[in-house]
């Protein structure tokens, strides 16, 4: 009977990890016609910028999106050449549906980085 217990436990804790797994990015929901910027922490001196990597994102026909570049911060205080700086983006949605997402950080060259983002949005 305890060894029907422990089964049952790990069967819990199976499906539970293969249902929400620790690394899945929660999902923004957005109306149709509303807007959401975001960002991603970068560095404006080293030339590297973030880009959509469209051959990995999924449902594009869904959303707009706008590449807003990095973040001014001339009210807050000088820029200082290879301080970091938030890379923007706005994102509309068009129509109804998933959209997921991802982003790669890439050099002046085309160079691309070890980091990636992902964003997942709903439109409804």
């Amino acid at each position: 009977m305890k060894h029907l217990s422990q089964v049952s436990a790990a069967l819990c804790l199976v499906a539970l990890a293969i249902s929400s797994p620790a690394d899945a990015k929660p999902e923004n929901d957005l109306h149709i016609g509303s807007s959401w910027e975001f960002q991603f922490a970068g560095n404006p001196g080293t030339g590297y910028t973030w880009k959509l990597d469209e051959a990995a994102s999924r449902g594009l026909d869904i959303v707009k999106l706008k590449s807003l570049g990095y973040a001014s911060r001339k009210k807050e205080r000088p820029v200082v050449v290879g301080a970091p700086a938030p890379f923007l983006f706005r994102l509309t949605c068009v129509k109804p549906g998933h959209a997921d997402l991802w982003f790669l950080y890439v050099g002046p060259t085309g160079k691309r980085s070890a980091k990636r983002q992902e964003v997942r949005v709903h439109c409804e």
